[in-house]
């Protein structure tokens, strides 16, 4: 019966120990609200968090599930808390769907939706040795650790002759 008793508070205090260190090495997504802000915009730009159109302008801080759009003849750029950059160009839709960090504040996961249009990212090198920030669009992911690169999208559009 004693026995019994010290196995069964064993298992309760072990299973709290394994939540504990899941919980402190775990990348940090519900700590973080903001993932960046915006930084030029120019000509006719919106974000919709939430279903809800938000004003913009130049430092406004952004949120995993935003969507920002440009118009045409319209562009804005963005800082990501990691160091990256991303510019949106004309008639350009993305979607800020996964962000999250590591404790140390490095990236450990970046996602990104692209719409439509195009992004141009440069990814703040990571350390982890593997690639962690991503562009998706609804054809292909295109994938990095540190660099910079292009994404295009455009529905109906055949993809560009090889060389």
């Amino acid at each position: 019966m004693i026995s019994c008793a010290f196995e069964k508070r064993w298992v309760t205090v072990s299973a709290s120990l394994v939540v504990v260190a899941l919980l402190m090495f775990a990348p940090q997504t519900w700590a973080q609200t903001s993932v960046g802000t915006v930084g030029v915009v120019n000509g006719n730009v919106t974000i919709v968090r939430a279903n809800k159109s938000i004003p913009i302008t130049a430092g406004t801080a952004l949120r995993v599930g935003d969507k920002l759009t440009t118009g045409p003849k319209s562009s804005m750029t963005v800082s990501l808390s990691d160091g990256s950059q991303l510019e949106l160009n004309e008639s350009s839709t993305l979607v800020l769907t996964e962000y999250a960090l590591n404790p140390d504040g490095s990236r450990a996961s970046t996602k990104l939706t692209l719409l439509g249009g195009l992004v141009r990212s440069l990814v703040e090198h990571s350390p982890s040795g593997t690639s962690n920030f991503e562009v998706h669009t609804p054809n292909a992911v295109a994938s990095a650790r540190g660099t910079m690169f292009d994404v295009a999208y455009h529905e109906g559009q055949a993809p560009p002759a090889k060389p």
